[in-house]
């Protein structure tokens, strides 16, 4: 009997030391993550009850943006901090539960995604993590705003692991861009970042998003 409990205990102790050992070998969750689920504490799935429920009401200030002449309610989570996170909604009007886009635009947040890309990421770096296939973006020469919105990432790594992602670039620094490449690119709609224009000009990434669609 002595022997059968003692066997037992052994059992025991080794069944508990499996389990702790799985529960250290499996990866502890990045609370700053970008990833298809949504960015830092907040989920696509969230509505504002739960975006409220996991941050703080004293964290959230609620206000309106103009996209393509529509007014749009937004909420920014930790506003004027570098954790800052805004959240788009879908109703136009109170209780907000459905969010369409989440979004994050300050260069010395923390928010990246596993790979390492992030706000303040250059165009070579998202390139690098893209497999080196190229970026697809509206035109910086001719939109309003001055800012390039990225819209594909041509079958590429990011697009196979974020599907959900978006984002904008701007231009940091220009090297005596040929006049006539700029004559050439400036009615286009959709620029490749594999186009000549990208070896006079620098890019960074200045605002990251992840969308529902």
């Amino acid at each position: 009997m002595k022997k059968l409990l003692y066997i037992t205990c052994i059992g025991l102790i080794a069944t508990a030391c499996q389990q702790g050992q799985n529960q250290q070998d499996e990866p502890a969750t990045d609370p700053h993550a970008i990833t298809c689920d949504g960015i830092g504490p907040v989920k696509l799935s969230y509505s504002y009850a739960a975006i409220d429920s996991a941050v703080g009401s004293d964290k959230l200030e609620n206000s309106t943006v103009e996209e393509d002449g529509n007014t749009i309610h937004v909420t920014k989570v930790f506003p004027n901090e570098a954790e800052e996170i805004t959240v788009y909604w879908a109703e136009s009007q109170e209780p907000y539960n459905t969010i369409t886009k989440i979004a994050v635009a300050n260069n010395f947040g923390p928010y990246q995604t596993a790979e390492g890309l992030r706000v303040g990421s250059t165009l070579n770096e998202v390139k690098q993590y893209n497999n080196f296939m190229p970026i697809s973006m509206t035109n910086f020469y001719n939109s309003l705003d001055g800012f390039a919105r990225i819209t594909g990432f041509n079958g590429g790594d990011i697009e196979a692991n974020y599907p959900c992602l978006g984002g904008k670039l701007d231009i940091v620094k220009q090297r005596g861009v040929d006049v006539r490449t700029l004559d050439e690119i400036k009615p286009q709609q959709e620029l490749q970042s594999s186009h000549k224009l990208f070896n006079s000009i620098d890019v960074e990434v200045v605002e990251l998003s992840v969308s529902a669609n």
